[in-house]
């Protein structure tokens, strides 16, 4: 995609609340990271529970996953799964949305997920 293509295809929003995550040590991925699935997310559908060899944990969306067998699945591309604070108000630039969550940049240049009922087009 090139830059025009991909400025055109961000889509402006306000957040309508304050959040904030608490997560401290979530589930980062590479691609070929290897990890095992759990079950898929009832609220978010496309979103799947996943561990990783040291432990780290948390949902992922299982399109970027690639089954390996036996309930092992790898990663096929980077997966971030910062969850951008934000406050009521704040106008944010959504880059990718995936099931219902929007990867999003901030005012700051910040970015991370954030969940699409908290966002209202402008």
């Amino acid at each position: 995609m090139d830059l025009i293509s991909y400025i055109s295809a961000m889509t402006t929003f306000t957040a309508n609340a304050d959040y904030e995550d608490k997560d401290s040590d979530p589930i980062h991925l590479q691609p070929g990271d290897e990890i095992t699935v759990g079950p898929a997310d009832r609220v978010w559908p496309g979103w799947v529970w996943a561990e990783d060899r040291d432990g780290r944990d948390g949902y992922v969306p299982e399109e970027i996953l690639e089954p390996l067998g036996e309930g092992r699945y790898a990663a096929m591309e980077v997966y971030d799964p910062t969850v951008l604070t934000i406050k009521r108000g704040d106008r944010i630039q959504s880059i990718r949305q995936i099931h219902g969550w929007h990867w999003c940049r901030n005012e700051q240049s910040e970015e991370g997920w954030v969940a699409g009922y908290l966002l209202k087009p402008l």
